[in-house]
């Protein structure tokens, strides 16, 4: 396999996952002009023959023809490979990956979550690793068919100081797009700031049956949203990664103002898809732990998840 040459100006992508996030964001780095690779599953043969649909605010697009492959394809290099799969199959993440990296390339982790960008510098220690949060309001909606509702900031963190060097580029490919960007110091500060929102929504929109704005209209509901976010804040302060005093306050004002939005869990459990409780429950909570320290609500939340996971997975269709 040969690699794209890159500059400043003209990265190449592989967006490994084109759901709801990979292909929203990889029709916006072809809108801003780079090169971008799919590799889709279920719907690769529909996207080969129909193309790739975003439906958006910032514009509706419609790519035809797409380069995208199947994971068993034989793919060339791009100089950076966008991880968008959900974290449910990082038991395979290696694997996938495996034939596309290469010395020097540049991973993207766009998966919510924590410990994954160290498991990734792990098993490719010839790859830089960079963390990409995302806050997007995004559904795949159909076959190679993705809506874009609200937001899309990028917030790209470094895993080390190699991958600190690459976040510029990353950010002008991005803001080429038309992509709203900014770049944490902190990797694990921003992984932490990311879960103080998914941790109460993702959570709360499958227990109690309900989008966002329902959650913040009841007040049990946003008191239920405060309280996790409040454990969360412990749990970052516990790791070394305070956040500021008006950090939550302006979290909740950006929830209430949103979109009413199903958040990512709430549309897998109710497909019946597996439910993304080991990095964005678990594996918190595991950090935390080691510290002496435990979050007793999010541990419930994280107990009620997997029943309800498990019984949801296991009901007769």
């Amino acid at each position: 396999m040969t690699s794209d040459t890159a500059n400043s100006q003209d990265l190449s992508f592989t967006i490994l996952g084109t759901g709801a996030l990979g292909g929203f964001y990889g029709s916006r780095l072809l809108v801003g002009g780079s090169r971008v690779r799919f590799i889709a599953h279920s719907d690769v043969d529909f996207i080969r023959r129909e193309g790739l649909r975003v439906d958006s605010p910032l514009g509706d697009q419609h790519h035809h023809p797409v380069e995208v492959y199947a994971d068993s394809d034989e793919i060339p290099l791009s100089d950076v490979v966008c991880v968008g799969l959900k974290t449910t199959q990082n038991h395979r993440l290696v694997e996938l990956l495996r034939p596309l990296v290469g010395e020097g390339t540049l991973i993207l982790n766009l998966q919510n979550g924590l410990t994954m960008e160290e498991e990734l510098a792990e098993a490719f220690p010839q790859a830089v690793v960079v963390a990409g949060l995302c806050f997007l309001c995004s559904n795949k909606v159909g076959p190679g068919h993705i809506a874009h509702l609200d937001y899309g900031l990028v917030s790209f963190a470094p895993l080390d100081a190699r991958g600190r060097e690459r976040i510029p580029d990353l950010m002008a490919a991005f803001s080429a797009g038309g992509v709203k960007v900014e770049s944490q110091p902190s990797l694990p500060q921003a992984r932490w700031r990311k879960l103080a929102w998914n941790i109460p929504f993702n959570g709360l929109s499958v227990l109690l049956d309900v989008e966002t704005n329902r959650i913040m209209a009841d007040p049990d509901g946003r008191a239920l949203a405060e309280q996790l976010m409040a454990e969360v804040s412990l749990g970052a302060e516990t790791c070394g990664v305070p956040f500021d005093e008006g950090f939550m306050p302006r979290l909740m004002e950006i929830t209430e103002a949103m979109t009413p939005y199903a958040p990512s869990m709430r549309l897998d459990y109710l497909a019946r898809r597996e439910l993304e409780i080991e990095f964005m429950y678990r594996r918190p909570l595991r950090e935390v732990a080691r510290r002496g320290v435990r979050l007793p609500a999010i541990e419930a939340v994280a107990r009620l998840l997997t029943l309800f996971d498990r019984r949801n997975r296991s009901a007769e269709t």
